[in-house]
């Protein structure tokens, strides 16, 4: 049996229909990936009906899209898996779901990205099935959304760019409401992504265990005096804290799977954010330091898992964010990178990487060129492995096919 390019599963979430129609549109504008077939899974009959309704409505016959009816939690996943060459996984949380079906990926040798910003996840992939996909020459590659992408291209164009040695490189993470949201009671977030967020909560500890069991070498030569900061510092006339999601963890994935197999020096690299109002980093903070320790107790998770509203100020929903604070939210991530010129002077260099509606938009386009780009540039990623969304796609043109289709747009400074 012929195998489709790409199975989108989960495809009747709120990422996932994203991805889907996403998935459409790039095709349909890009005439070197016409070719390119494709089907969508989800586990509710109706929900996929209504998805090829949706999908009529932007100029795809409902009759053209081929649909599996598939429950990550009961079928077996083989089945959909063998009828792919690459998988996009739109399901979560992945803690709970996305092992059975790397592992069925990897018994059917199809090729997996996922949206994933969970850390424990990442970690028990590369854990239990990193040997196995190298083996299998299947390359499994997690966050491939908004929590790796931005990052990890912005990165890798600075390197390409810089005409040296990087040695450090700060970033800093600028995301911007529109601002009838930036008070309370304006939903911003899904959610499927909290849900997610409490599970990352709980399993934080265990995933610092296990990464210093898997990881017990330090790769990095001693950090600089310079990149040293104090928890909230001042820059360009805001207030910056450590930037909390998982992309600095993920760039590390990629570092050292370069350093084990090309001998390539790392680089120091510190992530920052801030929040829009002042007033709002004074609720937030200490916030996530709060549900961080009382995430360990069962009936708080319950808690938090069934009254999102009330414990994010209304920022979470179960409809998610409106269409037009969707569209109106945007993010600038800038990365200031200092080394070694070719000539042996000290060199610095600026990149900027910039989109929109960072959670659903910008992770659905990027997930979709993803999963495109394995396909289409195969033969310049790595043969297998589990790996991190840097060291996967550093070779290829995965930053050209993002600003194509209006995914990230990118700017060098010198």
């Amino acid at each position: 049996m012929d195998r489709l390019d790409v199975i989108i599963v989960g495809a009747t979430g709120f990422t996932g229909k994203h991805a889907v129609k996403n998935l459409v549109k790039i095709i349909k504008n890009s005439s070197d990936l016409s070719h390119i077939s494709w089907a969508i899974a989800g586990r509710s009959k109706e929900k996929l009906e209504n998805l090829l309704l949706e999908l009529e409505d932007i100029g795809e016959t409902k009759a053209n899209v081929i649909v599996i009816k598939c429950d990550v939690e009961k079928d077996d996943l083989r089945d959909v898996t063998r009828r792919a060459k690459v998988l996009i996984n739109c399901t979560g949380p992945n803690t709970i779901l996305s092992d059975p079906i790397v592992k069925a990926c990897l018994e059917t040798k199809t090729h997996y990205v996922d949206i994933s910003a969970e850390l424990y996840h990442m970690i028990h992939l590369y854990r239990n099935h990193h040997k196995v996909a190298v083996e299998a020459n299947v390359v499994v590659v997690p966050a491939c959304g908004f929590a790796a992408i931005p990052l990890e291209t912005g990165l890798s164009l600075l390197e390409k760019k810089f005409n040296g040695t990087l040695d450090t490189v700060e970033g800093y993470f600028d995301i911007i409401l529109p601002k009838r949201a930036n008070f309370p009671g304006k939903c911003v977030i899904h959610f499927g992504t909290w849900e997610s967020l409490v599970h990352e909560l709980q399993n934080l500890r265990e995933y610092q265990r296990l990464k210093a069991e898997t990881f017990p070498h330090n790769m990095y030569p001693p950090e600089p005096a310079g990149l040293k900061r104090s928890f909230f510092h001042r820059e360009r006339g805001k207030f910056w804290f450590p930037y909390p999601g998982p992309d600095r963890d993920v760039n590390e994935m990629s570092q050292r799977y370069l350093y084990e197999t090309k001998k390539k020096k790392p680089y120091h690299c510190k992530l920052y954010t801030a929040t829009p109002m002042f007033f709002q980093m004074l609720i937030i903070v200490p916030a996530m330091f709060l549900y961080y320790y009382l995430s360990y107790f069962k009936c708080f998770r319950k808690l938090l898992v069934k009254f999102p509203g009330f414990f994010t100020l209304g920022y979470v929903s179960h409809k998610g964010p409106t269409e037009e604070i969707a569209k109106e939210t945007k993010f600038k991530l800038t990365l200031l990178g200092k080394g070694v010129g070719e000539d042996l002077k000290e060199k610095s260099l600026k990149v900027q990487v910039s989109g929109s509606d960072p959670g659903y938009e910008t992770t659905s386009i990027a997930v979709v060129i993803s999963a495109l780009t394995l396909l289409v540039e195969n033969a310049k990623i790595p043969k297998g492995g589990v790996l991190g969304v840097g060291a996967a796609f550093r070779d290829t043109n995965i930053e050209d096919r993002l600003m194509q289709n209006k995914g990230l747009k990118y700017e060098i400074f010198n």
